[in-house]
């Protein structure tokens, strides 16, 4: 099957580890063909500028590996926003200076710099945790600025690191419907995110609940991505989330060029890939 990821970091993101070459090499054997590299943009109050995060030296890797790798692998130049509607003019300003292909936004923070990732879920306040998180969420979507929503129930893996399962469709599912609906009403999408099949969390972020709600309600644009740190992780379960994504009545995967979504045939990777080992 032809396969892309769209959702990988590389040493240009602190909480990752290998270089692009490095995860290059391993999207070629594990026969993925199109991969968006979207190291992470994470402004705080201290620094709402990100410093850290350069993305010059971004495009000029990407520029290189184009070149050594042309005619083997598509590599698409992205970001990962975390919480742009927080920072929402440092965001905007980012990605009209620099010619991304697809932005990604994530819900890492709430207000105050306070990471969910920080949250004690195993306290009394779980259901007070995740409409925090909903909310915020909300806020995200509105902002409009992105081309998908990353891990849109990301709450549920760090509350399966602390033994708690977590199922928002099920106990939220007026505030899932209408962060939805915004999704679709502005031509945005969701991503399948595979990381969790790799962690406690045991499914994809979101799962197939939500991806086909998702679907039901009229949404169009899927992408799926590994959301790997390292190169080991490239790839990963990309074709489980593939296989999500039909069985919640998709046709499609999309991929991204110059902001613009490209709707794949899930039916035409397999004669893509067969063709292309022809």
């Amino acid at each position: 099957m032809y396969l892309m990821d769209y959702h990988i970091h590389t040493n240009r993101s602190t909480d990752a580890k290998s270089s692009l070459d490095e995860v290059c090499m391993a999207a070629i054997e594990k026969n993925v063909k199109d991969i968006a590299i979207t190291d992470h943009f994470e402004p705080i109050k201290k620094d709402p500028d990100y410093k850290i995060y350069d993305a010059e030296a971004c495009m000029e890797d990407i520029r290189k590996a184009r070149e050594k790798y042309k005619g083997f692998l598509t590599i698409k130049f992205g970001v990962e926003l975390g919480h742009p509607h927080l920072y929402p003019e440092h965001s905007e300003r980012l990605i009209r200076q620099y010619p991304y292909d697809f932005v990604i936004a994530s819900g890492h923070k709430m207000p105050k710099d306070i990471d969910f990732s920080e949250v004690d879920y195993a306290g009394s306040d779980l259901a007070k945790h995740c409409e925090k998180y909903l909310a915020n969420l909300k806020e995200l979507v509105l902002w409009e600025h992105y081309d998908c929503v990353g891990h849109f129930d990301l709450v549920k893996r760090y509350a399966a690191r602390q033994g708690i399962q977590v199922n928002l469709l099920r106990f939220f599912p007026e505030q899932v419907d209408e962060i939805l609906k915004t999704i679709i009403k502005l031509n945005k999408g969701i991503e399948i995110n595979t990381s969790g099949l790799r962690q406690n969390t045991g499914g994809c972020l979101p799962d197939y609940d939500i991806i086909k709600r998702y679907k039901d309600l009229g949404g169009t644009f899927i992408t799926v991505g590994s959301d790997a740190h390292s190169s080991e992780d490239v790839g990963e379960d990309i074709c489980q989330g593939i296989c999500l994504t039909r069985a919640a009545g998709f046709d499609y995967i999309t991929v991204y060029d110059q902001r613009m979504p490209i709707l794949m045939p899930i039916r035409k990777l397999h004669e893509k890939s067969q063709k292309e080992s022809a």
